[in-house]
């Protein structure tokens, strides 16, 4: 039994439309066209919709009626990427649909005076035109993006219940921890996007708040703790709109959270100490309004003082891609060099289940598509991070193919092939140098 499919339609800034024959259009619209998981919508049968709406996005099934019969690993399938490409029977029904428009004024600074002027965070307005198709464009093997909606949902609930956090902790604190460019930090801020989407009905507002760690470090002595202190009380005069989520993005945080056992065994400067401090006792502060995430990265999760450690409600291990995210990945960057007549087509049909992928035996198989050479070069680049994998088909196209010669995408690979041989070997002579020994 599957639960209601979400539905994202972004409207056109120009236009308006009452909201119940908007989404009577809608729905018809859906009932008569064929839509997978993961489709936009641009060309629309109707004409109406053409001069209000930008484009109408299937997302996934809700989760929630997915549960109803077993074990969660049982019965909730992956709504990511890694299983769009079947056709979908859409119930009108059974459509939850969200209406935004994406802001297109960037980012504005928070400037901390003192001593020196501090760019001590960013402000985006939310959804925005800058994170436009990035949660989309984040591939994990895992439910990791469901679970983290599913964890704001329940945020929200149990705020709204008025379930009291000394029984039952909600501290709205999310760690995201692994190596370097797996997507962390795309991730918080394709959450952010997200929930400011799926939860506009209650918060009609919502901003990110990206915080620049590095820029709370005075040269100083104890300055920094008070930097950081500064920083959180800006932050309070805009949490007390309760209806204005406020997401706060706190990258590399163990810049700011910093072990104190290794600060105290003389190995850190004591300022460092202060700094945490801070930092945990304005955490404790938020935590009292029910209208805040703080969302947070690492590299080296180890450095991470216990105590922040331990107020994260979920701590998320982001890998390197697997063999079937990396191929996900890469089928999407030669569907877009093809798309825009870089590279010359057809693109292969993309194999969208994990079994189907790891059975796959290229002796056995005699497609000539491109497909057995995609899945040969994604197996080889096997510990690339999901950042290396997107600038491969920028590196073919600086060092071995010019990018004006228009070639058939199966040469490229095989061009694909040679790059990734050439980045392992970049990676190994790195990590065998003295800088890192």
């Amino acid at each position: 039994m599957s639960g209601n499919l979400n539905v994202e339609v972004v409207l056109k800034d120009t236009g308006r439309m009452k909201g119940d024959a908007l989404t009577a259009l809608i729905k018809e619209e859906l009932k008569a066209v064929s839509v997978c998981l993961g489709d936009r919508i641009s060309n629309f049968k109707s004409s109406e919709l053409a001069d209000y709406l930008n484009y109408i996005h299937v997302c996934e099934y809700e989760r929630s009626k997915l549960q109803s019969n077993g074990p969660v690993q049982e019965i909730v399938p992956p709504n990511d990427n890694l299983c769009s490409g079947k056709v979908l029977k859409i119930n009108p029904a059974e459509l939850n649909l969200y209406f935004y428009r994406l802001n297109k004024d960037g980012t504005s600074s928070e400037i901390l005076e003192g001593e020196e002027h501090t760019t001590a965070a960013t402000y985006t307005e939310l959804p925005s035109a800058m994170f436009d198709g990035l949660w989309e464009s984040l591939v994990f093997d895992t439910n990791i993006k469901d679970n983290l909606l599913q964890y704001a949902r329940t945020m929200l609930l149990y705020s709204k219940c008025g379930v009291d956090p000394l029984i039952v902790a909600c501290n709205r604190v999310i760690l995201l921890h692994g190596p370097p460019g797996t997507g962390k930090t795309s991730l918080c801020k394709a959450l952010a996007h997200k929930l400011s989407i799926r939860l506009h009905s209650t918060f009609p507002r919502t901003i990110l708040v990206d915080i620049n760690t590095h820029s709370l470090f005075s040269k100083y002595f104890s300055e920094s703790g008070k930097l950081v202190s500064k920083m959180f009380t800006k932050i309070l005069e805009l949490v007390n709109n309760p209806e204005m989520l406020i997401c706060i993005l706190v990258d590399e945080v163990e810049s700011l959270t910093h072990s104190r056992a290794a600060a105290s065994s003389g190995s850190e400067p004591s300022d460092a100490v202060r700094v945490v401090n801070a930092v945990l006792t304005h955490l404790d502060l938020l935590k009292a309004y029910p209208n805040v995430l703080v969302l947070t990265t690492s590299n080296i999760s180890k450095a991470i003082d216990i105590a922040f450690i331990d107020r994260a409600d979920l701590r998320v291990l982001i890998p390197n891609p697997s063999h079937f995210a990396i191929y996900t990945i890469y089928h999407s960057c030669i569907e877009e060099l093809i798309k825009k007549n870089i590279l010359v087509g057809p693109c292969p049909r993309r194999i969208t289940d994990i079994k189907e992928f790891n059975n796959f035996d290229s002796d056995k198989i005699t497609l000539d598509d491109g497909t057995k050479d995609l899945i040969t070069v994604s197996r080889a680049s096997e510990g690339l991070s999901g950042r290396a994998l997107r600038k491969v088909a920028l590196r073919v196209h600086s060092t071995a193919i010019p990018p004006e010669a228009k070639i058939r995408f199966t040469e490229f690979i095989v061009a694909m092939n040679i790059v990734v041989k050439q980045l392992k070997e970049e990676i190994k002579a790195l990590t065998e140098s003295y800088i890192f020994k």
